[in-house]
């Protein structure tokens, strides 16, 4: 994948190149080294779109968690499915916040939901985990438009966000945030064409060389 875009929240891009460059190096790295054709595993459901093979959410969201568990940005996780687990702060009785990573006081959210879990992300959460001292600052990874295009309708873009930007402004209690839209090279656009042509022609012959993901349960709100 790529860097289609990105966005400097108070200041975001200047404090973390200044301050964090091996976190933001960390991420970068994550991003470019994910062949996001192996995330085309998505057949929708959807009237507007059935039948067709999407990008998933989910899988972009694994790979790049655990490229960076890697860089330790995640505790190792013993003796449990997964490999890592994921910053968590608890409040008692059932109630926690948990981010995507924390490393050297910079917060990172992987965002390929909903346009109002991203707002959340930068506007509440990482306020709350710089006032327990977590962070100072964060990063917000998101699908560019031309990549919410390929998704599930429903999923907010780097775009969308920027509405938010450009109207509310700054406060006194946000952090500098740095927002990175990802999408497809060019090689990824037009695999991604032939592939998905090959779905709707001959999904028996498209299933040989992709591993469709199975979703079951309901979808995760806001952690």
């Amino acid at each position: 994948m790529k860097i289609i875009n990105t966005y400097s929240f108070k200041n975001g891009e200047e404090f973390i190149k200044k301050n964090h460059p091996q976190e933001l190096t960390d991420i970068l790295r994550a991003i470019r080294r994910l062949n996001a054709i192996t995330c085309l595993t998505k057949e929708s459901r959807e009237k507007t779109m059935k039948g067709k093979l999407l990008f998933s959410p989910r899988d972009i969201n694994d790979y790049l968690k655990l490229e960076l568990h890697k860089k330790g940005w995640t505790k190792k996780a013993e003796g449990k499915r997964k490999k890592f687990i994921e910053p968590r702060h608890n409040f008692g009785k059932g109630k926690f916040r948990e981010m995507d990573g924390i490393k050297n006081k910079v917060g990172l959210e992987i965002q390929l939901g909903k346009y109002a879990f991203m707002g959340y992300d930068i506007f509440s959460k990482m306020i709350i985990f710089k006032k327990l001292r977590y962070i100072e600052c964060g990063i917000e990874v998101v699908p560019s438009h031309e990549l919410q295009k390929q998704m599930s309708t429903g999923v907010s873009s780097f775009d969308q966000l920027l509405v938010d930007f450009e109207n509310r402004g700054e406060g006194n209690i946000d952090i500098p945030v740095y927002i990175i839209g990802i999408g497809l090279t060019e090689q990824e656009k037009i695999k991604a064409v032939k592939l998905q042509k090959l779905f709707e022609g001959n999904k028996k012959r498209a299933l040989a060389l992709i591993r469709l993901r199975k979703y079951k349960g309901s979808r995760p709100g806001p952690k």
